[in-house]
């Protein structure tokens, strides 16, 4: 991205957070001084969802505002990942409160980790279905994946209609793309989502370097949803655009479905 370009398009970030969010403080410094950190050298790249980037920022930096609005606007996707599990609602509300401790207290908060590459409230969601897991995996197992479990509601209009219309293919197509993952990696994917073991501890049963169990995980989770993506295409006619959103759902409730799907 050329000089000119870059300026620009984190002006209209900038505008664009400041008309969304007019009370939140923005150091735009700061921020840039990211994106330069998280770049390859001698560019700059603005992520997809940079607004919200901004706004995960201004909460971790502890801008009151920023927070209060990060509640508000961005738990409302954990509020039906815990509702379809069933969780009672003492137990959801522990796990948001931890999930909100996690994810803005403390020297490792986990917000930091967020690139901007998806929509936040599922990347929120991604998270606290995750610490969902950890709770059900004490109490008892959960039901086994439903049509509609791989999508997730969401607010955009044409994602709701792409799940009303479609939501078995979805399931289907996922259903197959586990199926056809090699027997090695449903079984780091089993031991890690069903049985809760670390990337060291998969390390120590394949005897391979923590670093290589690492790339094992995110190479696998990408092939999966390639797949996934890949027979979506075959089986209807949907633009790149609109396989690239239901991706990036069915990404943002791998966990909960994988879990579903191995747990027995």
């Amino acid at each position: 991205m050329c000089t000119m370009r870059r300026v620009t398009a984190l002006a209209t970030v900038y505008a664009t957070a400041r008309t969304r969010w007019p009370e939140i403080a923005i150091d735009e410094q700061a921020f840039q001084a990211l994106l330069v950190e998280r770049s390859a050298p001698d560019t700059l790249e603005v992520p997809p969802c940079a607004v919200e980037l901004v706004l995960a920022r201004a909460a971790l930096s502890g801008d009151a505002a920023a927070v209060q609005i990060f509640h508000r606007e961005m738990f409302a996707r954990v509020d039906f990942v815990l509702t379809r599990l069933g969780l009672a609602t003492a137990d959801a509300d522990d796990i948001k409160q931890d999930i909100r401790t996690k994810l803005l207290v403390g020297p490792n908060a986990r917000l930091a980790q967020y690139r901007g590459s998806g929509p936040l409230a599922q990347w929120v969601a991604a998270v606290a279905g995750r610490e969902a897991l950890g709770h059900l995996r004490k109490r008892r197992p959960i039901e086994e994946l439903a049509d509609d479990d791989v999508l997730d509601a969401t607010d955009d209009p044409q994602l709701v209609a792409l799940k009303n219309q479609h939501s078995a293919e979805f399931k289907q197509a996922f259903q197959a793309a586990v199926a056809e993952l090699p027997a090695r990696d449903r079984a780091v994917l089993r031991a890690m989502i069903v049985d809760d073991r670390s990337v060291t501890e998969i390390a120590a049963v394949y005897g391979i370097h923590r670093a290589t169990a690492s790339r094992w995980v995110s190479e696998i989770r990408h092939a999966l949803l390639k797949s996934t993506r890949a027979r979506l295409r075959e089986r209807l006619s949907l633009d790149g655009a609109s396989l690239d959103s239901a991706i990036r759902l069915i990404d943002s409730n791998l966990d909960l479905s994988l879990y579903r799907l191995l747990h027995a």
